[in-house]
């Protein structure tokens, strides 16, 4: 499987979403009287829905693979995942009783933080509602209930997985109905978005996608969609999940067309396909650094002060997330749990 550069940088683009997103959040409680902080505010968790239909997409390419198993796509899935999360999830932990009100917004009891290294949905002490003590981590249980449901759909059929998988998924409702313990997740219409990527996987490797590009030039296929997703993102139509469903799609689809069209060979490309390496370690720890800045430098400051600020926080997210990547990400529990599952 060829990497497609345009997803990554389309993956970086994301998660600084989220992160700019919180900082409206935390530093302003999504008050501004900016057009940019407007946008950030309420638009900023879109990079929610691209990273969902974004895995979805990946995880139909990795399920092609037919040497997989469905124990070595779990392990390699649970690999990818936990280190990096329960390192920043144990740093919260330290930087809760050294800032207390800064990381108000969170808490645990042993109970909670039990269920939040295993990602099991809990309601959190600080009465925030069903969310990790690291909160961003609710995706992740999103991530790795879909990623269970997928490689039980691998351990049935292989050739079939992701049709098993998407049967599942959408009747999970069914299955798991109000008041299971994985009612918030299986019976949310928000898991769906893997499927969607699905869709587009399929889509990206049929006949169909290959007369489309014979028929219409790539440039008008991609101007079609990215209209289709500028006007769902300006919610003339509405913003719900549906409309922010199509958009990021849309978005999605457009980068795999375009991406032969782009050049990767200048610094900035190669800089933001990088970022993208980087974007689950960004995803996880940019809460901690936006905690720790506010607790320095307050929220009341003027608009270069603030310019300042962001750009001092953004470097040091990225290096932060470059060292996490390197070291944690990709370093030795990763390593060694692979090698003890996986034969």
């Amino acid at each position: 499987m060829n990497k497609i550069y345009s997803l990554q940088i389309l993956r970086a683009f994301a998660a600084w979403l989220v992160v700019y997103h919180h900082y409206m959040l935390l530093f302003h409680n999504f008050e501004s009287k900016t057009l940019i902080g407007n946008v950030m505010s309420t638009r900023g968790s879109f990079g929610v829905d691209l990273f969902f239909i974004l895995s979805g997409l990946v995880m139909y390419l990795v399920s092609e693979n037919k040497t997989i198993t469905a124990t070595s796509f779990f392990v390699k899935r649970v690999t990818r995942v936990a280190p990096a999360y329960w390192f920043y999830t144990s740093i919260l932990i330290v930087l809760l009783f050294i800032f207390p009100e800064e990381f108000g917004f969170t808490n645990f009891n042993y109970e909670s933080l039990i269920k939040s290294y295993f990602l099991i949905p809990s309601q959190n002490p600080s009465g925030i509602g069903l969310f990790p003590l690291l909160t961003v981590g609710w995706t992740l249980i999103f991530e790795m209930v879909f990623y269970t449901i997928l490689a039980i759909s691998i351990g049935i059929s292989k050739k079939h997985s992701v049709l098993i998988c998407s049967f599942l998924v959408i009747f999970s409702s069914l299955l798991f109905p109000e008041g299971n313990l994985y009612s918030t997740v299986l019976g949310s219409s928000q898991i769906c978005q893997f499927l969607y990527g699905f869709a587009i996987g399929f889509y990206f490797r049929s006949n169909v996608f290959k007369k489309l590009n014979n028929l219409f030039s790539l440039y008008k296929q991609a101007f079609v969609l990215l209209t289709v997703a500028l006007i769902m993102l300006a919610g003339v139509l509405g913003f719900g999940l549906i409309h922010k469903t199509i958009a990021a799609s849309c978005i999605v689809l457009s980068c795999i067309i375009l991406d032969s069209k782009f050049s990767y060979s200048n610094w900035l490309a190669k800089f933001l396909i990088k970022s993208g390496d980087y974007s689950y370690s960004i995803y996880l720890s940019h809460y901690l650094v936006l905690g720790v800045f506010l607790h320095y430098t307050g929220n009341n400051f003027s608009m270069l002060q603030e310019f300042g600020i962001l750009l001092t926080m953004t470097v040091v997210v990225h290096f932060i997330s470059y060292f996490s990547y390197k070291y944690i990400e990709n370093g030795v529990v990763p390593r060694v749990l692979n090698r003890v599952f996986i034969k």
